[in-house]
């Protein structure tokens, strides 16, 4: 095949995701029996794992039936196996002396280093294994949005941020003000943002202000006298990690000593301690009561805020005017359903808008999308593909900063593009020939050849080639059917074709475009 060079290939790849033109069809149902390309369109937006078999179970249903099962499916499967690690004890070693320190210091060194390296391992497990449900996209999603890193200054331990995952796995597509109540009082986010340190001699305003600009209504939309109630209100929260100490470990909990128990403004609020200051109550009338302000008297902001992101993550990274009448559609949609996001996400995913042909193919894939896809079906490491997901700019538990990834062109460029490839070629390399054989014979109907490529090509291609570039992927493997046919018989020869046909995908444009 013909090579193209690295400044041709970009230009062609990001003209692609910036020449979209306007999409006219609107919310209304996508009715008529889902075609191959639909299917496959609706499970890379909603997956990170893609598989021939899936799509065939899929063709022919409706939008509204896949969509549900998609729901569903993540309903059943909110609660995976943890990693053994998250249930251990830990004491505090400064309490402790001899064997019995050194072991617990040992131990908690781990949880504040490789353990978090090993989650990410997981959560790759849990991505790749996931072919039929909108989990972990969703997860991904609130990762990115209600971002905490790990690594910062001090590393979080491990198990506040398994439990930040975990809570965005309960609440994948659930309520706003039950997940914003929530990740308040989340152990990882107290850390992280300093609530931790939000005492009443010395309010820290980090939080509050992420609260505000980044988690729920955007920039302009409060004022510098907000974010400092915010702060007082949401004062006295802690989080400890040891098992020997009077609090539950790596959850939030409440330090009244370190409650501001004044009277407090906030949205033109006024925020009474006049309640026994218990940690119930001080929930319920700060906590809770504080994201009820913001949801109920900033509520069209704040859908409107959260729709435009869910928009760009599921349809298409730079909306343009007629896409915005959508998203104000869907904004209104989410505060009538008392910022329930299921039902919102369901009409957006359901509607012919979203399957309209201008929306197939033209979305950046992340490094999360590529490579957890290829190693759900090649051999590999699950904590080495985070570690390339981590090279390629995606750390798992560990965005860049308090903003999340910046995502869309941002996940290709002339330095990542070729570092994409040589990372692919090392998973690659940990299969046989042998292994690349049974992978292609594990697809249906793999002795016909034609159908073969057409199967291996929508696993990794956001979008369909030419028909003179079809016919070349599929010489690859073979100059004829009769050819493919006698080559199939032997592992070896047949395994290095689909290597080399394998090594040309990850060349083209329509393999980091979904």
């Amino acid at each position: 095949m013909s090579v193209v060079s690295r400044r041709d290939f970009l230009g062609g790849l990001l003209g692609s995701v910036t020449e979209r033109g306007e999409v006219q069809a609107g919310l209304e149902e996508h009715t008529a029996p889902l075609s191959r390309e639909e299917v496959r369109h609706l499970l890379q937006r909603c997956t990170f794992a893609l598989s021939p078999a899936v799509i065939d179970k899929y063709v022919g249903k409706t939008a509204g039936e896949v969509v549900d099962t998609l729901f569903n499916n993540a309903q059943a499967r909110n609660s995976p196996t943890p990693p053994a690690f998250v249930n251990d004890v830990i004491n505090n070693p400064d309490k402790l002396s001899g064997n019995r320190r050194d072991e617990e210091s040992r131990k908690f060194g781990l949880h504040s280093g490789d353990y978090n390296w090993d989650l990410g391992g997981w959560w790759v497990t849990q991505m790749k294994t996931d072919r039929e449900s909108i989990l972990e996209k969703m997860v991904f999603f609130w990762h990115g949005h209600l971002t905490t890193q790990y690594s910062n200054c001090v590393n979080i331990p491990v198990i506040p941020m398994y439990l930040q995952n975990d809570l965005f796995r309960k609440n994948f597509a659930g309520n706003f003000y039950t997940l914003l109540e929530k990740i308040t009082i989340d152990g990882a986010m107290l850390i992280y943002l300093n609530g931790n340190d939000n005492i009443s001699e010395a309010p820290n305003e980090n939080y509050g202000r992420e609260l505000l600009e980044l988690f729920s209504l955007g920039v302009g939309n409060y004022t510098e006298a907000d974010i400092k109630a915010a702060a007082k209100i949401l004062t006295g929260w802690k989080v400890k990690y040891f098992a020997d100490e009077s609090m539950t470990p790596n959850r939030g909990y409440f330090n009244p000593n370190d409650f501001d128990k004044n009277s407090k403004r906030f949205f033109d609020e006024t925020f009474s301690v006049n309640y026994e200051i218990t940690q119930e109550n001080v929930y319920n009338n700060s906590v809770r009561k504080l994201i009820n302000v913001i949801l109920t008297k900033k509520g069209n902001v704040a859908a409107k805020f959260m729709m435009t992101k869910l928009y760009r993550y599921f349809v298409y990274s730079n909306p343009n005017k007629t896409d915005e009448t959508l998203i104000n559609d869907l904004s209104s949609r989410l505060v009538v359903a008392k910022f329930e996001f299921m039902p919102v996400l369901k009409t957006l995913l359901k509607s012919k808008h979203f399957f309209d042909e201008k929306n197939i193919g033209i979305q950046m894939k992340s490094p999360a999308d590529t490579i957890v896809n290829m190693v759900s079906h090649f051999k590999y490491v699950d904590k080495y593909a985070r570690n390339v997901m981590s090279e390629l700019g995606l750390e798992l538990f560990n965005p860049p900063n308090v903003s999340g990834w910046k995502g869309y062109r941002s996940w290709v460029s002339t330095k990542s593009l070729p570092t994409t490839i040589y990372y692919i070629h090392e998973i690659f390399t940990y299969n046989t020939n042998t292994d690349f054989a049974n992978w292609a014979e594990g697809i249906d109907n793999s002795g016909d050849l034609n159908r073969l490529t057409s199967r291996i090509l929508e696993t990794f291609f956001g979008r369909a080639v030419s028909a003179g570039r079809f016919k070349a992927y599929t010489a690859l493997l073979a100059a004829s059917p009769a050819e493919w046919s006698s080559v199939r018989g032997d592992k070896n020869a047949a395994g290095q074709r689909v290597k080399k046909l394998m090594e040309n995908v990850i060349k083209a444009p329509e393999f980091y475009l979904s």
